[in-house]
Formats: structure tokens, C-alpha cells, sequence
């Protein structure tokens, strides 16, 4: 019980020590506020626009969500295919290498022609950013099997799909969830990019009305809205995952 309120309470107490001495360093007038904007400002912005901010909010935290549930679709069949059918393999590490380094700014371009400025284009987006880490650490995941373990389950005449289950996808597991984690944190990422190059709703374009308008206070609280939505979700997501796989990654 100690343990878990020390988890809490220093993280907290850390937080409330930045903000105090931002407060004061805002009122020393080191730096002028339209700059660095005093923690009140930023709290009376949050409050006065937090209906604003909730509606674009869904719609940005909804593009995130479903671009990350099509990446993870994507990965899997990608990872089982490079893991069964190995003259893939040539094909399809390039062909993934190639989409990931391709720049988002030349991308959503193509993207905008395509499908258009509403949500699909934002969650395409989503989806480049984060198949590949549940893809490679899938992958990795189904490579780490000792090879004296894969032998003896050869010797004793294991089947492929025996082989699968209860070797190699067990293995994969823990893998899995660690290229879930670090997908999740990209999505909420993907979306607002994708909002910034273009968009009329979703926190993207809360940012580009606020900096258009030098209204820094509002921006900042834009931002402290978006990086608690995205600590939930990514949360959320780690406690899924490890209801999910808790045997397998206690396991390991």
C-alpha cells in the first residue's frame, strides 16, 4: 500500500514543483508571458475553452484509436506471413522499410486527393506510424525461440501448427505488448500531425487557431489537454494488454 502511494505522490509532488517555479519565473518577467505564459493563465485558458476542447478532443482521440486498431490489423498478418511463408521475406522488409521513411509532409498530400480532409486521411496516417513497431516486434518476438527448444519439439515430431502454438506465438507474446506500448504512444502523435497538415476539427487545428491567433495561454492548454488523453490511452491500452496476456508475460 506504501509502495503504491509513493508511485503516486512523488510524480505528483514533482508536477506541483514545476508549476510553482513556472509561476514564478513567469511573474520575474525573465521572459515576456506571451512566451512563457504563467501556469494560471494556462488553467483560466482550459477552463473557459474546455468545451472546444472536448469536441475535437473525441474526434482526434477517435482518429488515434482506430488508426492504431488499423496498424495493429495490418501488423499481425504482415508478422504471420513473414513467419510461414519465408520467400516473403525479400518483399516484404523493404517494401515495410520504404513506408515508414517516407515523410508524413509528402504523404498527406496524396492522401488529401484521395480521401479527402475528413478523419479517413488521419487515420491512414495513424496507421503508417504504428504497424511497424507491432509488426518488428512481433517479429523479433517469433525469433527469439531458443533453438534447442525448436529442435527437441522437431525431435518429438511436433506439428507446424504445434511448433506455432505452443512455442513460438507464447514467445511472441511479451514482444507483442512491448510494440503495442510503443504504437500506442505514436497514435495520438499521427493524428494531431495529420491535423496540422490539414484539417477543420481535432486538437491539429486547435493548435493552428491558437498560433494564428498568439493565444500561447490557450495553446499550452491545448497541449496539457492532448498529453493527458494520450498518458489514458496509452494506459488503457497497457491494462488490456495485460489482461489479456498476463499469463504469458508473467511467464516470462
Amino acid at each position: 500500500m506504501k509502495k503504491q502511494f509513493s508511485r503516486f505522490i512523488i510524480p505528483l509532488g514533482i508536477i506541483l514543483v514545476v508549476v510553482f517555479a513556472c509561476q514564478i519565473f513567469s511573474d520575474s518577467a525573465i521572459l515576456p508571458h506571451f512566451v512563457l505564459p504563467q501556469p494560471s493563465l494556462i488553467l483560466d485558458g482550459l477552463i473557459k475553452n474546455w468545451r472546444w476542447f472536448l469536441a475535437n478532443l473525441q474526434v482526434t482521440m477517435m482518429e488515434a484509436a482506430y488508426g492504431f486498431l488499423l496498424g495493429v490489423t495490418i501488423a499481425i498478418p504482415l508478422a504471420l506471413s513473414y513467419l510461414f511463408i519465408r520467400p516473403l521475406e525479400p518483399v516484404i522488409v523493404p517494401l515495410t522499410v520504404a513506408i515508414v521513411n517516407v515523410p508524413f509532409v509528402a504523404v498527406a498530400p496524396i492522401l488529401f486527393i484521395v480521401l479527402g480532409y475528413g478523419s479517413e486521411a488521419k487515420i491512414f496516417i495513424v496507421a503508417l506510424v504504428t504497424f511497424f513497431p507491432v509488426m518488428s516486434n512481433l517479429t523479433a518476438g517469433f525469433h527469439s525461440v531458443n533453438q534447442n527448444l525448436r529442435e527437441r519439439f522437431y525431435v518429438l515430431h511436433a506439428s507446424r501448427w504445434q511448433v506455432f502454438t505452443k512455442l513460438e506465438l507464447p514467445a511472441a507474446i511479451p514482444h507483442f505488448t512491448t510494440g503495442l506500448q510503443i504504437a500506442v504512444a505514436g497514435s495520438v502523435i499521427g493524428a494531431i500531425v495529420g491535423e496540422l497538415l490539414g484539417a477543420t476539427k481535432g486538437m491539429g487545428f486547435v493548435i493552428l487557431m491558437t498560433i494564428s491567433q498568439y493565444k500561447i495561454p490557450v495553446l499550452m492548454a491545448a497541449v496539457l489537454m492532448i498529453t493527458i488523453a494520450s498518458i489514458i490511452f496509452t494506459w488503457l491500452i497497457r491494462q488490456i494488454s495485460t489482461l489479456l496476456f498476463h499469463r504469458w508475460i508473467i511467464n516470462r
